[in-house]
């Protein structure tokens, strides 16, 4: 009879648990980093600059004195540096390198996922992208052409080891000379 009660107890703690724990906190949701934006350690640049060359060859150095790089920082020792850097009018390319502050794992560059179909300059690469503190993620769009009447946007937060995971992303491949706001161009991902 107790081991019958005790059960039963143990069962409607863990019913109670389930329900007050949120649902995202239990499915390893992704995370909001702390955010150290526009350093200049032109010595992170320099231990960095053979993977940013590999992508994006860029003016690294030029780029790094007039913004410095961003450090999202995502606890445990798991960083992320974004540098960014154009050779063109319209798109300022991010690259995204993951590293563990105090280990040897060597810091690499992060890969995002983004929607089959899709055209793809680089899978390391988000253009303009910033922080949204609205959204809590990582914000991008990309513009086709000048007239900024076509192209893609996207949406990715950090997930707790430190990646990138695409949660929306929008686009408009029909150049028509109508200017339509990138966050209200048709969704692709996730499909309704």
């Amino acid at each position: 009879m107790f081991q019958s009660v005790s059960r039963k107890i143990a069962h409607l703690f863990s019913v109670a648990l389930f329900l007050v724990i949120p649902l995202p906190a239990l499915a390893g949701a992704p995370i909001e980093p702390v955010l150290y934006p526009n350093l200049h350690d032109k010595a992170e640049l320099d231990r960095h600059l053979h993977l940013l060359n590999q992508i994006y060859p860029c003016d690294w150095h030029d780029a790094h004195t007039r913004s410095g790089y961003n450090l999202y920082d995502l606890g445990n020792g798991i960083q992320v540096l974004e540098f960014s850097c154009t050779v063109g009018l319209h798109n300022l390319a991010n690259l995204y390198i993951r590293r563990i502050k105090g280990s040897k794992q060597p810091a690499r560059l992060i890969a995002l996922r983004r929607p089959k179909g899709q055209p793809v300059t680089s899978k390391y690469i988000l253009f303009n992208s910033f922080w949204d503190l609205n959204r809590g993620a990582l914000t991008s769009f990309t513009v086709d052409r000048g007239l900024s009447d076509c192209g893609s946007f996207e949406v990715h937060r950090f997930t707790s080891d430190g990646y990138l995971e695409l949660i929306e992303y929008r686009a408009k491949r029909n150049c028509d000379g109508k200017f339509r706001e990138p966050t209200d161009y048709p969704l692709i991902y996730p499909a309704m």
